[in-house]
């Protein structure tokens, strides 16, 4: 087998089938269904259960997958690794963002960088904490930040800063004139909340059953600057880290948590075991110094 085998059984998988395979990498289909085959065969053993309608991984191709996508990986990144060795220090870095960061401090640093190494290129990826984790394990992209703790068998991880969550309503809510609130005084609330892809979700939700009961979520969201018009319409209230409820305008109050758990941390990981590109490796250096 060789590289371009190795290609089109990962598009094969990826595209969920050899017909979208084909259309993708804009070669025939028999073209492509013969290079499983053989692939199949030099391993002696089938990829593929072909018992279902559609194509489904066997325990030997889960794992001839992984080891495909990290191999073409290094295949992509070896021209770039050749010309940083000799001193041209291009690249190329896919990072995902947490959607609820402060993107000011991350931007302040990558700006630094970009100053040292104006030759590489970044792809910047917006989502919640559970979708970038899902991205660094299937190698989508190079270095995702979001919440603390991650799992340490899976990632390295570095801290980037802790801020307070507040509770953010409308200033016509009963609860405007509050100083301090507790989440049990917030159990006949409406919430607004970010989707089950953030951890935001998970942490409200498990801070208002330890305070007897579980939140009526009348909206979820992706995007924070959409909670401005529902707390607008009097949708609800909702629980925000301090540095987005410092961009939201002055409509609206926002009022401190009496919950210890209504603090987080938010760091940079990155996959284990992952062969990480010289320009990648630059930048989580650039990140220790400056944190």
């Amino acid at each position: 087998m060789d590289i371009k085998h190795m290609k089109y059984f990962v598009e094969v998988v990826n595209q969920h089938g050899m017909t979208n395979a084909s259309k993708s990498l804009y070669i025939a289909q028999p073209t492509i269904s013969k290079a499983i085959k053989d692939i199949e065969k030099e391993l002696n053993m089938p990829l593929f259960d072909r018992s279902n309608r559609q194509l489904v991984l066997t325990d030997a191709g889960m794992v001839f997958y992984q080891k495909c996508k990290e191999i073409l990986a290094l295949y992509k990144d070896l021209p770039r690794e050749i010309n940083s060795l000799v001193g041209l220090e291009t690249g190329h870095i896919s990072i995902g963002l947490s959607a609820v960061m402060n993107m000011n401090k991350f931007i302040h640093i990558l700006g630094e960088f970009h100053q040292q190494y104006p030759n590489v290129t970044y792809n910047l990826v917006e989502n919640g904490g559970k979708m970038i984790e899902h991205q660094l394990i299937n190698d989508e992209i190079d270095i995702g930040i979001t919440t603390l703790p991650v799992d340490q068998s899976i990632f390295h991880s570095l801290p980037l800063y802790q801020e307070e969550l507040k509770l953010v309503l409308n200033q016509e809510h009963h609860l405007a004139n509050y100083q301090k609130v507790k989440m049990a005084m917030l159990k006949d609330e409406d919430f607004i909340l970010f989707n089950e892809d953030f951890y935001l979700n998970d942490k409200i939700i498990e801070a208002a059953k330890n305070a007897g009961y579980i939140p009526n979520t009348v909206s979820k969201i992706s995007q924070w600057n959409f909670i401005e018009n529902l707390l607008n319409a009097h949708l609800g209230v909702s629980i925000l880290p301090e540095n987005i409820v410092n961009l939201l305008d002055s409509n609206f109050k926002n009022i401190t948590l009496e919950d210890p758990g209504m603090r987080w941390e938010l760091g940079v990981i990155w996959k284990r075991d992952k062969y990480l590109s010289y320009a990648t490796r630059q930048w989580i250096d650039f990140m220790k110094q400056r944190l």
